[in-house]
């Protein structure tokens, strides 16, 4: 072989070599369209011998090799590269590729062909619709926030006497909040986990192990939803037994249990309850019962059930306070 054909040679498989790591395909055409050679088609494409002298047909059906066409036709008229992004579908396997069309010019500038280089971008479309996905999540999730904020800030405003007690119950409210939030985000928006949104609720109001309090039974994955409302009612039930309960003047202790079980409909249920039980009854030492009123009550008792379509018991007395809430499995996971 003589020395130049050796070093193109060479200089084709460094080519070829070079195409094949990078996951590159290239395809040569003439101005009808038929391809007169190409380079490392992918994996379970038709061979290169059955491809020459043929059309994109071949490569990508009649419906997406018409779509090409029109596009490889209009680089020739026009002399300007192109790109197209394409789905090649072939025995219910679906790939995108993104195809690079430019001319090929002879020496005085005419176009005498087409090169298209081949990318398998099927990553990057799945990764797109990953991002649209979630971006759509965020919009729909970032508008029932600002609903619930909304619903906080008026609701708080009407169980307030001055501007400095709302702004002390609302900053709360929304710290209760975004507590909740950062443990749904954490999670890549699967939930929260029950006994850590809990003590997540306590920890600014209580600290870390606050005594007298324990928790009981299924440490099941709450939904988003579901997380970021029942953490509200953890926290109205914490300010509640700090300022008349047993967190607070009235003394005792509460166990927070969690419990699945099957309803008569044969549906998988949650029974979450809070059990604060006192040692001295708050109405003996001059003190408001310890189970809210106000925009807590309401909490308690309507938005947050509603929004967790759950059942809700709430009952106090002198000596204890109960609030239950009968969950659907449509709110939470197993964890």
């Amino acid at each position: 072989m003589p020395l130049n054909s050796l070093k193109e040679s060479h200089r084709l498989s460094f080519v070829l070599a070079g195409l094949r790591y990078a996951g590159v395909s290239m395809i040569y055409q003439d101005l009808n369209l038929i391809i007169r050679s190409c380079a490392n088609l992918p994996e379970l494409w038709p061979e290169e011998a059955d491809v020459v002298g043929k059309t994109d047909t071949v490569l990508f059906g009649e419906v997406q090799a018409a779509r090409i066409g029109a596009a490889k036709r209009e680089v020739i008229n026009s002399g300007e590269g192109s790109k197209l992004e394409v789905l090649r579908e072939v025995e219910h396997k679906r790939r995108w590729y993104l195809l690079h069309i430019d001319p090929d010019r002879d020496e005085s500038g005419v176009v005498i062909g087409l090169v298209t280089t081949i990318l398998d971008i099927d990553d990057l479309k799945y990764r797109e619709t990953v991002l649209r996905t979630l971006l759509r999540e965020l919009n729909h999730r970032s508008k029932n926030l600002l609903a619930i904020i909304q619903s906080i800030a008026s609701q708080t405003a009407r169980s307030t006497h001055d501007l400095e007690e709302f702004l002390f119950a609302f900053r709360n409210r929304i710290q209760s909040m975004a507590q909740s939030q950062d443990l749904v985000t954490a999670s890549d928006w699967r939930g929260a986990e029950l006994f850590e949104l809990t003590k997540s609720q306590l920890r600014p109001l209580v600290g870390e192990d606050p005594s007298g309090f324990s928790m009981a039974g299924d440490d099941v994955y709450l939904l988003p939803n579901a997380a970021l409302h029942l953490g509200l009612a953890l926290h109205e039930l914490t300010i509640n037994s700090l300022a008349t309960g047993a967190l607070g003047p009235a003394g005792g202790e509460i166990v927070l249990s969690a419990e699945r079980h099957v309803n008569g409909d044969n549906r998988n249920e949650l029974v979450v309850t809070w059990t604060e039980k006192f040692l001295v009854a708050p109405v003996a030492i001059g003190l408001p019962p310890a189970h809210g009123s106000g925009f807590s009550g309401t909490v308690l008792k309507r938005i947050v059930p509603q929004a967790l379509s759950a059942s809700v018991r709430h009952e106090a007395s002198d000596t204890q306070i109960v609030y239950e809430l009968t969950i659907p499995d449509t709110q939470y996971e197993l964890a």
